[in-house]
């Protein structure tokens, strides 16, 4: 499945991503700090178990001497002559190692919560900030990328970096103290011995940086392919009754046995990819600790050991194997964490909509509109959709916009609220250029009721007295409501205004949710009233009661309706043919009934259907 929706991912520079990811984290460093002391605690306590024993195993064989021993030298030396008590040693030892052993079990616990809190706010901020950026996109990007694309961005990839964040940084720190810490303790008993693992380690780096570079790649094709699976997921769930009608569930089935197929074999290559270079890594690790015992029995390398200080040091090279692995395999949560970052930071870096000049309109606005040598193509490449369009609105005129689909209708009213901006030309509001007016104080002067109905899983209050509109008062609701002659089945609802309608109101009917759609415009009462077939969706008599509320709703304000059926723009005050993108004919009603062109033949076509 071709992702021609979806945006090519190019792995950037992982670090300066990392960083960049990790940089959300600094409002709470003190919390952070907070774990990464945790982590050193759990760690410095780990290599002391260790070297503890040591101790424990020169008690039971020749005891605890000043001149014998790592720790030994250090410990006896409190005591008289230099020699620590079998009797005190007995005590002492088992009070220590359970010492060490809640201190390590507290700094974990304190690491762990510490970076589990510092790990979920950042997902709540990059969660958040990602929501609001897609809530900034151009119309322009969600023409070229789905809306399954997003979704997978705000659901599957926001769970990759929580994982980059949490388990891989938890076992980044944690682990990365204890290796150091072995490795310190190592060099501090027998740094002649300990050396052989530096010659296996550039081996392990190549491996490490070799690999990452895969993972990555790897992490960005199961992002594309799981974006594949939300797609397919969506369009067979929103399409279910056509589905259902024709027959499809077969085809949706093998549509979606083939996005998740490919998700399945991208996410093994990554399995193995992690695995092989885990394996390979582990035996590297196990061979430098078998060449250092190897040279710990050559003659003359361990005879200044007690068998407590080899015991315990063979015991340190031996535990290396784990933390090393650990490092190893959390790579590639961080590799996948980092994909999921860049395709995240993708979206971040996406110019938003063009948030215009500051100029001022008029208070109050009149609705004075003008297109003025206006065209428009979606794409550089892309044809001409709209080309030279120049006419004229006075206030509170109302202007029809005729023609087949794909003359650009639709597209005319979306410049005037500027979800796109002009390939050349102007429109004028009041006589104010209005891609110098900022964006959210244009929109406030357009009301827009669209043949793609909008409803939330809200209220049907919080549906008419939407967004900015949140304050308005349950009567000037309910006059909405009745202009948009929706009261009969208002009245109706369990709870009247506080009914919940589900689903994009899935209980209502096409016409009722469109007439609610209506009434959430005219609450707006803004000057400029846009209607895009805002009655397709009514029957006959329906049709008539939201007619007459919108004739008086249009009443001193300057409206464009794009309609389909003639007979509802009979009365309008201007009605504009358009073909491919021009306007071939301008006139009223009758003004172009007498000139018999498009309108005409359209006009009559249509009675005669």
């Amino acid at each position: 499945m071709d992702r021609a929706d979806t945006p090519p991912s190019k792995p950037q520079h992982g670090a300066k991503t990392y960083r960049r990811l990790l940089s959300y984290a600094l409002p709470h460093w003190p919390i952070f700090a907070l774990a990464v002391f945790g982590f050193l605690l759990f760690s410095v306590m780990g290599v002391s178990l260790i070297a503890v024993t040591e101790l424990l195993l020169d008690t039971v064989g020749s005891g605890i001497e000043e001149t014998r021993g790592f720790l030994a030298k250090y410990v006896a030396a409190w005591f008289p002559g230099g020699v620590m008590p079998k009797e005190t040693a007995r005590w002492l030892i088992p009070l220590a190692m359970l010492s060490i052993i809640v201190l390590r079990a507290c700094g974990n616990f304190i690491g762990s919560y510490g970076l589990a809190y510092v790990a979920r706010a950042v997902i709540h901020s990059l969660r958040t900030e990602l929501f609001a950026k897609i809530g900034q996109l151009p119309s322009a990007y969600f023409d070229r990328y789905t809306g399954a694309y997003l979704i997978s961005k705000v659901s599957y990839n926001i769970e990759q970096v929580t994982n980059s964040i949490t388990k891989a940084v938890k076992t980044l720190i944690r682990e990365s103290f204890t290796t150091i810490g072995l490795l310190v303790y190592l060099l501090l008993v027998n740094w002649k011995l300990t050396l052989t693992f530096f010659v296996f380690a550039p081996i392990i780096a190549f491996i490490v940086r070799t690999v990452g570079k895969r993972f990555r790649k790897l992490s960005h094709r199961i992002q594309n392919t799981m974006g594949d699976v939300t797609h397919v997921t969506q369009e067979a769930i929103n399409g279910y009754q056509v589905v259902r009608m024709y027959g499809g569930q077969k085809y949706e089935n093998a549509r979606f046995h083939t996005a998740s197929d490919k998700n399945r074999q991208q996410f093994m290559k990554l399995v193995v990819a992690n695995n092989g270079s885990v394996s390979v890594i582990q035996i590297l690790v196990g061979l430098s600790t078998a060449t250092i015992v190897w040279l710990a029995l050559a003659p003359g390398m361990v005879e200044s050991m007690t068998a407590g200080v080899f015991a315990a040091y063979i015991g340190a090279a031996a535990s290396l194997a784990k933390p090393v692995r650990s490092l190893s395999e959390v790579f590639a949560d961080i590799q996948k964490g980092i994909a999921a970052a860049e395709s995240i930071f993708e979206v971040f870096d996406a110019p938003g909509e063009p948030k215009g000049g500051t100029a001022a309109l008029p208070k109050p606005v009149y609705g004075a509109v003008t297109f003025d040598r206006l065209g428009f193509r979606y794409d550089e490449s892309a044809p001409a959709v709209l080309t030279d369009i120049s006419f004229a609105v006075e206030p509170g005129q109302t202007v029809a916009l005729v023609g087949a689909s794909g003359s650009g209708k639709s597209t005319l009213v979306s410049l005037l609220a500027r979800f796109y901006e002009p390939t050349s030309g102007r429109i004028l509001l009041d006589g104010v250029d209005i891609s110098q007016v900022p964006l959210e104080s244009l929109r406030r002067q357009i009301s827009m009721v669209s043949q793609n109905i909008v409803l939330f899983n809200d209220t049907v209050y919080r549906n008419i007295a939407y967004g900015e509109l949140e304050d308005a008062t349950p009567e000037q609701v309910w006059r909405a409501i009745e202009l948009a002659h929706a009261t009969d089945f208002v009245d109706e609802l369990p709870n009247g205004l506080d009914t919940a309608l589900g689903d994009n109101a899935q209980m209502l009917s096409g016409g009722q949710r469109q007439r609610l759609a209506i009434a959430r415009a005219l609450l707006k009462d803004a000057p400029i009233l846009i209607l895009d077939e805002a009655t397709s969706a009514l029957d006959n008599e329906s049709e008539r009661a939201i007619q007459l509320a919108l004739t008086e709703a249009m009443k001193d304000r300057t409206t464009f309706v794009i309609a389909h059926r003639l007979s509802t723009i009979e009365s309008a005050d201007r009605i504009l043919v358009m073909e491919q993108g021009r306007i071939i004919e301008s006139g009223n009603h009758a003004e172009l009934l007498d000139q018999g062109g498009r309108y005409a033949t359209l006009l009559q076509q249509q009675t005669a259907g």
